[in-house]
């Protein structure tokens, strides 16, 4: 009973000392999905922001709202005119099919009774004052709501409830405290030792409604798939349609999408690409820090990302393709901190563009998923909602709050979007933490062209894995030494290079150049290059072992059972905060088909995992 009594006092004590360091932390995001469905019924909805009341169906929605009907007429217009110059491309396309082909959107799926737009989650970006301020605009930044498309319906007396690939992020200008400045509004966000992160004191203080001005709806979906099966060497394709939508009352307007430029509009027009050129060479240090603001004219309104391989594909590297190193000769970039070449110069660019930063530390093309609620399976919940390139930028966002509520000038600095968390100070000096297993790293000679960067930590050396014709950085990770005594089964083994197709980037092409750290003698489509033999559970931590499901198993089944979830958990994790390991599963890509979903920051490793064929379409009829 003393033991019991004493276990408890340690448990209360443990909480309050939390509680007590937490305390006075900003927050920088929300993602209880209890509390976000509770916002979702206060008015946080996604029907709010079109004026709609009522349970905030897609059917409802549609033919309520004019502002969302034409918004998703113009997403309908978009993924027809993809799949049309697909299919001039040689690729055809479906809607519902369970076979090894190229699979689109079906556009059912944002008019229906069975589906909804859920409020996953909530964003802290008050830090985004630094790039408000360079259009005079005097307000505090800006939060954002995060919803993603989701069904639920009824079939054979059971419910089916998922969600799919498809995100609206609704931007909220914030105002200013009575003095212009914005330390109250920031020290909003910092929950004191008796307050709660709940529905009420989030409506209460930093989402009060009279401070947040609505903005802007940005778009980014994944239209069309290419299963694993069918792009065997790829490990499957996606394309993700990208968008901004202004919107007044029943008006919809196109609006340009940051510091991402029209690529083809300017390789067409040598006047133009002149004068961004100009404007790069002007605003080198501007471009340096990360805070930039290229100017309208220069600027799509539409973009289409790219993946698997997606932070190595030329279609995703706008500048790169654009400016030769003779465009920026002259530029002195001495006075630097991350760009000290004309080609750094275009990488930070091409990184700072949305396909970029969308396509280097992101999971599966995403910055925030969001948690499951009740309503999901098990089998089918994301473990980790929030990408590794957000779990990297958390603490230089909770530094800037810092700065901001202390009414100091805070580091103004953006890494790029695959560096890995670093500790932040007022005096503009980072140190980067070592990048873990699987992150992306610099080889030497792509690090010569960049000042202070980072290094490869916990054993691992920085490893070439694929390169990309009209790319000039390799994409590498930090791997363990090809002889490793701790090697694992879904380490990656293979090496590749893509052939890239400008003109129609689902025709770029991926071909295995050889293999390292393999167990196997030789590259096979057939078995499982990458993987151990023997059993592989003797190296899996409890950790893992509780997320696989492994440690649930009797020993006598472990070995078998290790060899096919472990590997994929690895697989999994090689894309993910290494804080936390991940069994992520959630609905597919195109919304006519439910599938496991995967980081999609690339691991050439054939211990992937994924759905394939073997998946079965689910599609709004079927909800009837």
């Amino acid at each position: 009973m003393n033991r019991l009594i004493a276990l408890l006092v340690a448990i209360i004590s443990a909480i309050s000392m939390a509680q007590a360091a937490n305390a006075g932390t900003p927050l920088t995001i929300v993602d209880d999905p209890a509390v976000l469905a509770q916002l979702d019924a206060k008015g946080f909805g996604l029907a709010g922001i079109f004026g709609v009341d009522g349970k905030g169906d897609l059917k409802t929605l549609y033919d309520k709202a004019p502002a969302y009907h034409a918004i998703v007429e113009t997403i309908a217009s978009d993924v027809a005119a993809l799949r049309a110059e697909m299919k001039a491309g040689g690729r055809t396309l479906y809607e519902v099919t369970d076979g090894n082909v190229g699979r689109i959107m079906d556009m059912r799926w944002l008019k229906t009774e069975a589906a909804r737009f859920r409020l996953v989650g909530i964003v802290n970006r008050l830090d985004r004052r630094d790039f408000t301020a360079l259009k005079g605009d005097g307000s505090c930044g800006e939060v954002r709501l995060i919803y993603r498309l989701a069904y639920s319906f009824r079939k054979n007396g059971k419910v089916l409830a998922s969600r799919l690939p498809f995100n609206f992020n609704a931007v909220y200008s914030v105002a200013p405290d009575v003095d212009g400045g914005c330390v109250g509004v920031a020290g909003r966000w910092a929950p004191q030792l008796d307050e709660s992160v709940d529905a009420g004191w989030l409506t209460g203080g930093p989402l009060e409604r009279t401070a947040l001005t609505f903005k802007q709806l940005e778009l980014n979906a994944q239209v069309v798939r290419f299963p694993s099966g069918q792009e065997t060497e790829f490990g499957g394709q996606a394309a993700y349609l990208m968008r901004i939508f202004g919107i007044d009352g029943a008006a919809v307007s196109e609006k340009p999408l940051e510091n991402t430029p029209d690529a083809a509009r300017l390789a067409e027009d040598a006047a133009l690409k002149a004068r961004l050129a100009d404007y790069v060479r002007t605003n080198v240090a501007a471009v340096d820090l990360g805070v930039y603001e290229i100017p309208e004219e220069f600027l799509a309104r539409k973009v289409i990302s790219w993946s698997t391989f997606g932070s190595a594909r030329q279609a995703n590297h706008l500048f790169t393709p654009l400016f030769q190193s003779a465009d920026f000769a002259g530029v002195d970039f001495s006075a630097m901190k991350l760009v000290r070449t004309p080609e750094a110069l275009a990488e930070r660019l091409d990184n700072g563009a949305c396909q970029g930063c969308h396509q280097a530390g992101s999971t599966a093309g995403f910055h925030f998923i969001g948690l499951d609620d009740k309503t999901t399976s098990p089998l089918n919940r994301i473990e980790v909602g929030i990408s590794p390139h957000l779990h990297a930028d958390i603490p230089r966002r909770v530094a800037w709050l810092h700065a901001t509520t202390d009414g100091k000038e805070p580091n103004r600095f953006r890494p790029l979007s695959f560096a890995p968390p670093a500790t932040w100070n007022d005096a503009g000096e980072i140190a980067y933490s070592p990048a873990e297993m699987a992150m992306p790293c610099f080889m030497p000679e792509d690090a010569a062209r960049f000042g202070a960067t980072w290094q490869c930590g916990g054993g691992t050396v920085c490893t070439p894995l694929t390169t990309a014709s009209g790319v000039r950085t390799k994409l590498a990770q930090c791997l363990l030494p090809k002889d490793s005594e701790d090697m694992f089964s879904g380490h990656p083994c293979l090496t590749g290079s893509i052939a890239s197709n400008p003109a129609q980037p689902f025709n770029d092409r991926y071909t295995i150049t050889g293999q390292f750290a393999a167990f196997a003698p030789s590259i096979s489509r057939a078995a499982y290059t990458c993987r151990r033999r023997r059993s592989v559970c003797r190296r899996v931590s409890p950790i893992a072992a509780a997320m696989t499901g492994i440690a649930a198993l009797p020993p006598s089944r472990r070995a078998s059972r290790c060899r096919t979830r472990f590997a994929g958990w690895l697989a999994a994790r090689n894309s993910t905060p290494a804080w936390r390991p991940i069994i992520s599963i959630s609905a597919w890509a195109a919304p006519s088909i439910a599938a496991i979903v995967l980081p999609a920051r690339p691991t050439i490793s054939a211990a992937r995992i994924t759905c394939a064929s073997r998946c079965r379409p689910i599609h709004p009829v079927s909800a009837k």
